[in-house]
């Protein structure tokens, strides 16, 4: 498991930027390298490049009837499932995801116009950023939005998706709207808390004492490991470890698509229940169920089924930090998934999706596999 937490605020940032550049590092080799793999990810071979008109688009229709749609025009906000005190960190937790939502939604819609050359225009601008109540950040917002309406053309003769100067300005409006929201909802306003904490508190070995054997099973793909994970998983009286378990079940058969872990982790997420490893159960679905769907930048990416998902785990967490106002693990765990990315159509490698380098991350074995493939056809030279 690669738990991962972002929002640790402490005097160690060095040493944790230095692991998140080993990681970074990992993922341009690993990308470049596996190719392969994500090529095979699409294993049906269908060619999912769409001709777009030259006229004004609001949805691009695929060959498999499946329809490519914004989302800024959609129901994307955080509510509470249920009435919430007035307490000024829910307010702000509130805030936080509302805001992420909105600075999400309008970038997605942006890559429309320069994947598609679909006008957009009209669908950023119904974002609704009366849903936030601090009063500088709903600024913050409203100013963001209207940056995008402006900036984006409405002339489709105007569209080159290789206009880099436009994607700059889009880019820069978006930085500066998410400056505004990591500042204002730093971890630190809180309570203390550092890496060493956070890694204290998601110590896989507190609930599996045995786990290097356990992680091990990733190198041994067999029925035998599948039932054994899914067995200890069905059988655990504890949430955190069914968690656990049936991420690890997600590793057998890694590269079968639609992969039979999807329904096992969704139905952990729908469950209500908390555990610490919730945001990595998320995670893992949301992966697990692009690379099936999609590692193309032109096929349909389901980001908004992805944050219904999203806000099911942050209702759960919310009900944490309900209970305890202070409880800045509950609290740290809010912010990682309320602020972590959508899955973007330009990946940061400028390969496909965001979602191969993000199985890859998540799903280190496959780069081994793709290592042991490469050893095997040379040998075979």
């Amino acid at each position: 498991m690669q738990c991962r937490q972002e929002h640790v605020d402490n005097d160690e940032d060095n040493e944790f930027n230095n692991s998140n550049m080993k990681k970074l590092i990992f993922g341009i080799v690993a990308i470049i390298i596996a190719g392969i793999v994500v090529v095979a990810l699409h294993k049906q071979g269908k060619e999912e490049d769409k001709q777009v008109a030259d006229t004004g688009i609001e949805t691009i229709e695929g060959d498999d009837g499946f329809s490519i749609e914004t989302l800024s025009d959609k129901d994307i906000y955080f509510k509470a499932d249920t009435v919430l005190p007035d307490n000024p960190v829910i307010n702000d937790m509130m805030d936080l995801a509302n805001g992420y939502a909105i600075l999400r939604a309008a970038y997605c819609d942006a890559e429309l116009w320069f994947r598609f050359g679909m006008v957009v225009n009209n669908e950023i601008g119904r974002l609704k950023t009366g849903t936030i109540k601090d009063a500088d950040i709903r600024l913050a917002a409203e100013q963001y939005v209207r940056k995008l309406v402006l900036i984006m053309p409405i002339d489709t003769a105007k569209w080159n998706e290789k206009d880099s100067l436009l994607w700059d300005q889009v880019q820069e409006a978006y930085k500066v709207f998410a400056n505004k929201l990591s500042s204002r909802f730093v971890l630190s306003h809180y309570g203390q808390i550092t890496e060493k904490d956070v890694q204290r508190y998601m110590d896989i070995e507190q609930f599996i004492p045995n786990y290097d054997s356990i992680y091990n099973l990733r190198k041994r793909q067999s029925e035998e490991n599948e039932r054994y994970l899914k067995l200890m998983a069905e059988q655990t009286p504890s949430f955190d470890k069914e968690c656990l378990y049936t991420m690890e079940f997600a590793h057998q058969r890694r590269h079968e698509e639609p992969h039979t872990a999807i329904p096992m982790l969704e139905a952990l997420i729908k469950s209500g229940r908390f555990s610490r490893y919730l945001h990595e159960v998320w995670l893992t679905w949301r992966v697990l169920k692009q690379v099936a769907q999609s590692p193309s930048r032109d096929g349909i990416i389901s980001n908004l089924e992805y944050n219904q998902m999203r806000c099911r785990c942050l209702n759960t967490i919310l009900e944490q930090i309900v209970k305890n106002p202070r409880d800045i693990y509950a609290i740290n765990d809010f912010c990682f998934l309320a602020t972590y990315d959508n899955i973007t159509r330009y990946s940061e490698y400028l390969f496909g999706n965001s979602a191969p380098l993000e199985h890859m991350m998540l799903f280190p074995e496959i780069f081994e596999d793709s290592d042991e493939d490469s050893d095997e056809a040379d040998s075979a030279v």
